[in-house]
């Protein structure tokens, strides 16, 4: 472990951090020092500073200094960081639920099995959904409340989440085969997307009973109208691999939409559902039809969620379940730089200043994709001949893809990288290429301020807003990217900050990496840190929050939060005037990505030998054998970070930078505080 300095400025913990050097301290053969320092002037306050110790959570050698299986010496934390409540998914004290309900239903959980043993493990995505800005008011007519969904391999979770400080466990689904790795809910919390992908097949083998050929490529729906008690209503084969990564969308402006008409009311439904999926293998022969589809693929489901009704009998069900191919996406070779293509996530969003329907799309060495997915044609393009191949808005990557315009060597959407520099094994040696994770931001940001937000805490340079003649220039769409790295000896990834204002223009204002610097096995100090195996170190999934902050997890080296808020503000432009229309040629040097603090989970505070008492199974070597192993987290816009460890649990955790007095709830367990 690396022990470092924390400056903290009693008179003003509101503060950013700012990351610096201040000199190399020798703790042990492998420890060394830096320092975090709080401050936004440059006013001397250290005579009115207290120094906090604070250790680098990122150790790269094990031997008799540090283990990474050692639980309780990864209990670490920055200051500004507090766990607000924790549970360990227990739901009834059974690991699997009874053989009758394996893969169709699931069980309610009970409140007396939290933070018991045993621990079922796995966890890996959540999703969260919910009237959050409402606190989550519960009403009448049963709609309202916030809840959390956590894939967990073999199965999926179901927590309250209202009150931030006693999240309950209601209950959870349980499939036999695996792998349940990512999970979808829409906005009504009624149903619940999930996908089962074959990979890893020494972990996952293909079932031999009643689940024979049945869901190592599948996409399941799952209704959760009754939180204790989720019934599977529909599933899709999607083979060769299955969906790695999908998102959903339902669509109520779609014009020329062929009509639905609901059997119970007799009327036309106006909204339409589309499916998102990102193919691990794009470009594979799909099944045995000899027809090629590719990596992104769009779905429409052609009965909408009325096809999805339990109550069905099997005639219907098979009958309604029908899904149709009604497009797809892949990057044309002329537009890369060489590399992989390999689609590894999608997120749909709908930008804020365009309004347009867009995938962000994450492929390997081909970058972040812009697709316009607002038109979607009257008739299916099952191979997308034309939809949405031809509707690429706009793209981002290291290394020039174009001969000429924005994304040729003289244009803005790109960081002047050669090929090597940016992509394939030369690439991830500097940190780059390998895009795994896009996060575009909501809403648009001004110095930290969202547009929404009073207009009396704009600063004076964000105006009357984003339509101000003068200041409007400063109202910024951010879209955050980064890698995902097995192995690499030199560099744990970039975080690149992506200026999306213009989604067909998009350009580099930023990037980020892990703080700190690191040891070699020959025993020499390295600028980065690095990956040994495992994914160990690698950025995994983020989200944004408020006020400019942004938070990503990084396996074993836990969840760490950033400040964009200053961004915009603080790059150096030639001549010192902005100058968007030109992009990464204007800017003379990218602004600082501000570190904000980490948090690593290792079980309950208030347990003394959590490994012990929750029966925590460190032989899961799908989590590396280590905790923490993070997969996912989502940021509830109260203030409250929500992660997924994948051995131990769900950790609520709030930065002091984050908390709203509006929604306030502290920890209920005893406190040194």
């Amino acid at each position: 472990m690396r022990k470092q300095g924390l400056i903290r400025d009693s008179n003003a913990a509101d503060q950013l951090i700012i990351y610096i050097f201040v000199g190399l301290v020798s703790i042990s053969m492998l420890s060394m020092g830096a320092y975090f320092v709080m401050s936004n002037s440059d006013d001397d306050t250290s005579s009115k500073s207290e120094t906090e110790v604070w250790i680098d959570p990122v150790v790269e050698i094990e031997d008799e200094n540090h283990s990474h299986t050692d639980l309780l010496a990864h209990r670490l934390q920055t200051n500004n960081m507090k766990l607000i409540d924790y549970h360990n998914l227990n739901c009834d004290g059974n690991v699997a639920p009874p053989a009758e309900l394996d893969n169709t239903a699931g069980r309610p959980c009970y409140p007396e099995y939290k933070n018991t043993g045993p621990t079922p493990g796995d966890s890996s995505e959540i999703a969260i959904e919910g009237n959050f800005m409402e606190d989550c008011e519960k009403r009448p007519d049963g709609s309202g409340g916030c809840y959390a969904y956590v894939s967990s391999y073999n199965q999926f979770e179901i927590l309250d989440i209202s009150e931030p400080n006693n999240i309950v466990l209601l209950s959870t689904y349980y499939a036999e085969i695996g792998r349940m790795i990512d999970i979808k809910v829409t906005p009504d919390n009624n149903w619940v997307l999930v996908n089962h992908e074959l990979t890893n097949s020494d972990l996952d083998p293909i079932p031999q009973d009643d689940d024979a050929n049945s869901g190592a490529n599948r996409l399941d729906v799952i209704d959760v109208s009754d939180k204790n008690g989720p019934i599977k209503v529909a599933e899709w084969n999607n083979p060769p691999a299955g969906f790695h990564n999908q998102d959903l969308h339902v669509d109520c402006d779609w014009e020329g939409a062929p009509p639905i008409i609901n059997p119970t009311t007799g009327e036309e439904e106006q909204c339409h559902l589309f499916l998102y999926g990102a193919d691990p293998y794009p470009e594979m022969v799909e099944g045995d039809s000899g027809t090629f589809y590719k990596g992104t693929q769009i779905f429409y489901v052609p009965l909408g969620f009325e096809s999805w009704r339990p109550d069905q009998n099997d005639g219907e069900q098979n009958v309604s379940r029908e899904i149709i191919r009604w497009g797809g996406y892949s990057p044309e070779p002329e537009t890369t730089c060489g590399g992989s293509i390999f689609n590894h996530d999608n997120v749909f969003h709908i930008h804020p200043i365009t309004g347009q329907a867009l995938l962000y799309i994450s492929y390997w060495d081909a970058g972040l994709r812009i697709v316009d997915v607002s038109e979607p044609p009257t008739i299916p393009d099952p191979e997308g001949i034309s939809w949405p191949q031809d509707n690429e808005v706009g793209r981002w990557l290291g290394c020039p893809s174009a001969d000429d315009g924005w994304y040729g060597p003289d244009g803005g959407g790109h960081a002047n990288m050669t090929p090597e520099e940016w992509g394939g094994s030369s690439g991830a040696l500097n940190g780059n290429g390998w895009i795994h994770y896009a996060v575009p931001y909501e809403h648009l940001l001004c110095n930290g301020a969202a547009d929404f937000d009073p207009v009396e805490t704009w600063d004076d340079e964000c105006g009357t807003g984003p339509e101000d003649p003068i200041y409007g220039i400063n109202w910024r769409h951010l879209t955050l990217i980064a890698p995902e790295y097995g192995t690499n000896t030199n560099h744990t990834g970039y975080i690149w900050t992506i200026d999306t204002t213009d989604p067909a223009n998009p350009f580099l204002l930023s990037k980020w990496k892990l703080p700190g610097t690191s040891i070699l096995p020959d025993g020499s100090v390295h600028e980065h840190h690095y990956i040994p195996g495992g994914y160990i170190y690698s950025p995994h999934n983020g989200d944004t929050g408020t006020n400019g902050h942004v938070y990503w997890t990084h396996y074993h080296a836990g969840n760490w939060v950033t400040d964009h808020s200053q961004i915009w503000q603080d790059v150096q432009w030639v001549g010192g005037v902005p100058a968007p229309e030109i992009g990464f040629p204007a800017i003379e040097q990218l602004a600082e990505t501000k570190t904000m603090g980490y948090y690593l989970p290792a079980g309950p505070t208030w347990i003394e030998d959590p490994k012990e008492t929750l029966g925590y199974d460190m032989a899961d070597c799908w989590a590396s054998c280590m905790i923490p192993f993070d997969w996912g987290l989502q940021y509830d816009p109260r203030g409250y970070l929500f992660i997924s460890e994948m051995v131990s649990g769900v950790y609520v955790v709030q930065m002091d930078e984050d908390v709203n007095e509006n929604f306030l709830y502290p920890p209920l367990y005893a406190t040194d505080e």
